[in-house]
C-alpha cells in the first residue's frame, strides 16, 4: 500500500473514532439535561458543559456548534425550554456573552 493509502486510511480511521465519541457526548448530554430538567433546576449550557465536557477540544470558530444545536433540539423535543433570564457566560473562550436559561419543559397535566 503506498503512503498516501495508509495516510488516508489512518485518516479514516481517526474520522471514524470522532465520530463514535460525539456520539457517545451526545448520548451524556441529553442524558446529562434530562436529569438537569428533572430536578426542576434553572441551568445554562455551560452547566451541562461542567458535566460532558465540549464535544471536541478545539474550541475554535464552529468547532463546537454541536452544544447550542442540542439544546435547540431537546426544546423542540419539548424536554427543556428557555427561561425570560440570562446569565454571563464563564468561559474565557465566549467573551462573557450572555446566554440562556433553560428549565424543564412544563408537562400538561390531562383532567
Amino acid at each position: 500500500m503506498s503512503q498516501i493509502g495508509l495516510d488516508l486510511k489512518e485518516r479514516g480511521m481517526e474520522q471514524a473514532k470522532s465520530a463514535h465519541d460525539v456520539q457517545t457526548w451526545k448520548q451524556q448530554f441529553v442524558e446529562t439535561v434530562q436529569q438537569l430538567a428533572d430536578n426542576g433546576w434553572a441551568f445554562t449550557s455551560e452547566d451541562v458543559l461542567s458535566y460532558v465536557g465540549l464535544p471536541r477540544l478545539d474550541v475554535g470558530t464552529n468547532a463546537n456548534n454541536a452544544v447550542g444545536a442540542m439544546m435547540n433540539g431537546l426544546a423542540k423535543r419539548g424536554i427543556i425550554q428557555k427561561t425570560s433570564e440570562r446569565r454571563k457566560s464563564r468561559r474565557p473562550s465566549s467573551h462573557g456573552a450572555e446566554i440562556a436559561v433553560w428549565v424543564g419543559a412544563a408537562k400538561s397535566v390531562s383532567a
